[in-house]
């Protein structure tokens, strides 16, 4: 996968040589291969809180990869975001690319960690709404800050608060699977239905 957002650029606020790191990514699969040494650290069965799937679980997961892949997959334009600022459909190409890539040690820590069937999990896993995202509670501060990192014209001129302008660090990413009802079928949260199509105007969902 080659795609890369070309009109995005680094704002004063990050230093020459972090964007010179982030910009020199040739393509999103050269930072999926940097994904591979994420390490699976958690693993819960969880319960939809509200009313209109009740009933209905999915697998979440929580990963920990180094500060610089962190950095490269969400704020590099051949990264995560860039995929989807290229397209709704290249970057949900890449969220299953990735979900693909890290299948196999998900599986294997929630066999060891839990009784969940092995079945709901690869289910809830390959499900339309399953995703990868940044952990957002590590970098709950670095969201609230308002001087942009990012300069990209289309999610400057499309996002409310200017979120997806940011360019946060940390060490975590989470997996969040498809919901699941009681009999094993897949089931779409309709508050989440846009989500691609929401990173692909303003850069954040």
């Amino acid at each position: 996968m080659s795609n890369k957002a070309p009109l995005w650029r680094f704002r004063s606020s990050v230093d020459n040589a972090r964007a010179r790191r982030l910009l020199a990514h040739p393509n999103f699969d050269a930072i999926a291969s940097l994904l591979e040494q994420a390490i699976v650290e958690g693993f819960s069965w969880e319960a939809f809180s509200g009313q209109s799937l009740r009933g209905c679980h999915r697998a979440s997961f929580l990963l920990r990869v180094p500060e610089a892949a962190y950095d490269a997959f969400f704020n590099s334009p051949s990264g995560y975001r860039g995929q989807f600022a290229a397209s709704a459909i290249a970057g949900e190409k890449a969220n299953r690319q990735l979900l693909s890539q890290l299948g196999a040690s998900m599986l294997a820590y929630a066999e060891s960690h839990s009784q969940v069937a092995k079945s709901l999990i690869l289910r809830s896993l390959n499900a339309a709404q399953a995703k990868i995202w940044i952990f957002e509670a590590e970098v709950e501060a670095q969201l609230g800050i308002t001087e942009f990192a990012i300069a990209y014209e289309p999610w400057e001129r499309a996002s409310e608060n200017g979120v997806g302008l940011l360019a946060p660090v940390g060490t975590h990413l989470e997996v969040k699977g498809g919901w699941l009802a009681p009999s094993g079928d897949e089931r779409h949260n309709s508050s989440k239905s846009g989500r691609s199509e929401e990173i692909h105007r303003t850069g954040f969902s």
